[in-house]
This record gives C-alpha cells, structure tokens and sequence, in this order.
C-alpha cells in the first residue's frame, strides 16, 4: 500500500506567524488618546500594549484670565471636527449664566449647523476607520458625503436674506 496518499494531519507543515496590528485610535479627533498594539496569531490574540496619550491643551487654564468673549475661539481646537458645538457650549454657559434669551430663529440655526457638523465628522470616521481596516472605498465614500455637508456649511446666504 505505498501508492496511496498519506491522509494524516499536516500540522507540521502549518507555520504560525505573529503580527502586529494597530487598533485605533477610533477617531480622528482622538489622536494620542489610545492606541491599542495587538500581536495577533492567527485569529487569537496574544498580547495587547496599550498606548496612552494625554490630549490636554491648556484651555481651561488659559480661560481662567480671559473674558468670555475672550475665549470662544480657543474652544474650538478641542475637537477640530466639531468646533462649532464646542463653541456653542462656551455661548450657551454664557447666556445661561447672563439670562440672555436668543431667538428662536438662533437655536434652529444652531441645531441645523450642529448636525450637519455631526454628520460631516462621523463620515471622516467612518471613512478614515475604514481605511485603517485596508478598505479604501469607504475612505472615498466618507469624504465624497462629507464634502456635500461642507458645501452646505459654508453656502452663503442668498441675497437680501436676513
């Protein structure tokens, strides 16, 4: 029986090697916050390294001595993807804080910027998440439907509009 195949288990043959994989960060906004290393083999996982980041810029100190008014643009380099909604919570403590009253034609603006700034920051994460997987389509798709919202943001307003 030597003509026939040996049918054995080739396990032997089978080598296993490690690698090493990024995982996150998970947004864009959050870079150098975590960052996770995970030595794979295979399907398991053996070790993960946790990377740590301190994101702190100094805003609530430099805050400190300035006037309201003073300091409405610093917050919107805490998340440079939604810098309006950072803004408006500054705008928002300010008003409650002063018991001003804005009309309602404000807060409707608001809401509709505050969502279309949402919207445009998930798409370049979604897109930049994506890509961090190996897929480039959704990189392409993200940004394709971000740069709509963007074109609505920053439309002008029609003539003689208020």
């Amino acid at each position: 029986m030597s003509d026939q195949l040996d049918l054995a288990p080739a396990t032997d043959l089978l080598t296993s090697q490690e690698y090493f994989v990024n995982m996150g960060p998970q947004h864009p906004s959050t870079h150098g916050v975590l960052r996770l290393v995970l030595t794979i083999d295979g399907e398991i996982i053996r070790k993960v390294e946790p990377h740590i980041g301190y994101i702190h810029r100094s805003i609530e100190k430099m805050c400190e001595k300035d006037t309201y008014r003073q300091i409405v643009h610093l917050t919107d380099r805490m998340d440079y993807l939604s810098c309006h909604i950072n803004n408006e919570a500054v705008c928002l403590a300010v008003e409650e804080a002063l018991q001003i009253e804005v009309p309602e034609r404000v807060k409707v603006i608001r809401t509709i910027i505050d969502a279309l700034t949402r919207l445009a920051s998930h798409q370049l994460w979604w897109g930049v998440m994506g890509m961090d997987l190996g897929a480039i389509t959704s990189f392409l798709y993200g940004f394709r439907d971000r740069e709509m919202i963007n074109d609505i943001l920053k439309k002008p307003a029609a003539p003689g509009s208020p």
